[in-house]
């Protein structure tokens, strides 16, 4: 069974899917990914989060985006129509 476990698991791992409660043990390299101004990879998940957000006013939903690194207003304002 163990065996068994790890040829499933393994090709996950290697291509950087993550596992619910396994934390991110590989993250891909992707040449168009959307990158912070220090290269930090721009996960698309803490994009949806702040977009979905009811709490947050539109400028404040700007100013958290603005946060994860997205510093070009037109992609903002593409992410906030979504």
């Amino acid at each position: 069974m163990r065996r068994t476990c790890l040829h499933i698991l393994m090709p996950m791992l290697l291509a950087g899917i993550q596992l619910p409660g396994c934390g991110t043990a590989y993250v891909a390299d992707y040449p168009n990914a959307l990158t912070s101004a220090d290269g930090r990879v721009i996960v698309l998940g803490d994009v949806q989060a702040i977009v979905d957000d009811g709490s947050l006013s539109e400028s404040e939903k700007r100013e958290a985006l603005r946060g994860l690194g997205i510093e070009d207003e037109q992609i903002i304002d593409a992410l906030l129509e979504l």
